[in-house]
């Protein structure tokens, strides 16, 4: 069986009240839109087909997708209506944009089913009791009668707890038939998807609707609340994939993963962590509390945080350590090396088994440009030190604490570089004397 998707991307998302577009807000990391094309994308359909407003041409997220403008947003089956000339498989599936939360079971659902028309239909929680969606009726014995839709339903309508997710599969030929049909409707001056179904009925063509009895996986996102509620679930979803593999989580509602984040076994994670994108954890490392991880990946039995910072494109080797109120950016930190304390590290590569006194600060910009640092192996770089880039410390050589580098260290050196100490006897009785006087 042969099948395209149409996915109906072109809401403008007024209710967000932000200058981003609903459908690139982002979710653990990931725009909206991207978890609906990559979902269908997986199924491996004949043509992907995604209807969007002039607002997103030329998007760099829907690049790998067919994409066809509506100019004018009149409703859900206008939307359609401009897909179908590209639409040349048996079946097509029809989903929104908007359901970041929807799985691949759930789209297994309809390619299953073998009926000529079937939807998806949610149950509502009582606690959402009044999210706007279309209200499903079905007859005594279940079987569909129609589809209301939620401004233009009756208040015992509104009761019903059985929704229209909006996500249908078609033979083709039927879609292509009667969409054609679809009148306007009289109060929103929209034309709905949904009214299909009532019509389709209408000339004897069976419909199935397929009750999943779940609510979370097609939870729309309008607002920023929706978007908030939306946000939980993705990462409650993460956190039990993440302990069902191995993962120590100490407090889970605490942590915050992205959608690529990559964790092995036996990794362990203290409260209150956030990962950015592109972290990748090896077996055996330990993340302390409120450190914050992006674009980097830390090798096996390393220790981080707590209140650590890591970015840039860095590597972590096994078993070294990195301390409280410390950065690390587009640094390679070297196996069993250390910075314990207080230290910025940037555009560096350490060598193994190197220590980074406490108060160390690389300085790598010169206002226009970043320099490298390169520090070797078996290096003592002492507290309170400015190494000022680009320079080498080379293997076994030590710089004292405070002292201020800016040219390189040869191996086996010790490099001081301090302002001469003076005492001045009897210097502070004569002060303290003279401020008393003021």
């Amino acid at each position: 069986m042969s099948i395209d998707f149409v996915i109906l991307a072109a809401g403008l998302g007024t209710r967000m009240n932000s200058v981003i577009p609903k459908l690139l807000q982002t979710i653990a990391g990931k725009p909206i839109i991207r978890y609906v094309i990559d979902l269908c994308k997986s199924i491996n359909p004949k043509n992907l087909i995604s209807v969007i407003s002039k607002n997103f041409e030329s998007n760099e997220f829907f690049e790998d997708v067919k994409t066809v403008v509506q100019t004018h947003p009149k409703g859900t089956a206008n939307a359609v209506l401009h897909a179908i000339p590209y639409i040349d498989s048996e079946y097509v599936i029809v989903t929104c944009g908007d359901v970041p939360l929807l799985e691949k079971r759930h789209l297994d659902l309809l390619i299953s089913d073998r009926h000529p028309v079937s939807f998806l239909v949610m149950e509502i929680p009582d606690e959402l009791a009044c999210m706007p969606y279309g209200r499903v009726i079905l007859d005594n014995d279940s079987s569909f009668q129609k589809v209301v839709e939620y401004k233009n339903a009756t208040d015992f309508e509104k009761e019903i707890k059985t929704a229209n997710t909006g996500i249908y599969k078609f033979e083709a030929n039927l879609l292509r038939k009667y969409i054609k049909k679809i009148e306007e409707n009289f109060i929103s001056k929209e034309f709905y998807l949904t009214d299909i179904l009532e019509i389709l009925k209408a000339d004897g063509i069976e419909i199935f609707a397929i009750n999943t009895e779940e609510y979370w996986p097609f939870h729309g996102i309008n607002t920023m609340e929706d978007l908030s509620k939306a946000e939980k679930v993705a990462q409650s979803r993460l956190r039990k994939a993440f302990m069902e593999k191995g993962v120590k989580l100490c407090a889970p509602d605490s942590i915050y993963f992205s959608y690529d984040t990559s964790i092995e076994a036996d990794v362990t994670i203290e409260p209150n962590v956030v990962f950015g994108k592109n972290v990748k954890i090896k077996s055996g490392s330990v993340i302390k509390s409120f450190s914050y991880i992006s674009d980097c990946e830390i090798m096996n039995d390393v220790e981080i945080g707590p209140f650590a910072r890591l970015r840039g494109n860095s590597k972590i080797s096994p078993h070294s350590s990195v301390g409280n109120f410390v950065e690390i950016k587009q640094t390679t930190f070297g196996k069993s090396s250390k910075a314990k304390h207080l230290s910025y590290i940037g555009n560096s590569v350490i060598g193994e088994s190197s220590n980074i006194g406490a108060g160390t600060i690389i300085c790598n910009y010169d206002g226009v440009k970043k320099h490298d640092t390169v520090i070797g192996d078996n290096v003592f770089v002492g507290s309170n030190s400015t190494l000022i880039a680009p320079i080498e410390i080379e293997n076994n050589s030590i710089i004292a604490a405070g002292s201020v580098i800016n040219r390189s260290v040869s191996q086996n050196s010790l490099a001081i570089s301090r302002v001469k100490q003076e005492e001045i006897k009897d210097g502070a009785t004569k002060v303290w004397k003279k401020k008393r006087k003021l």
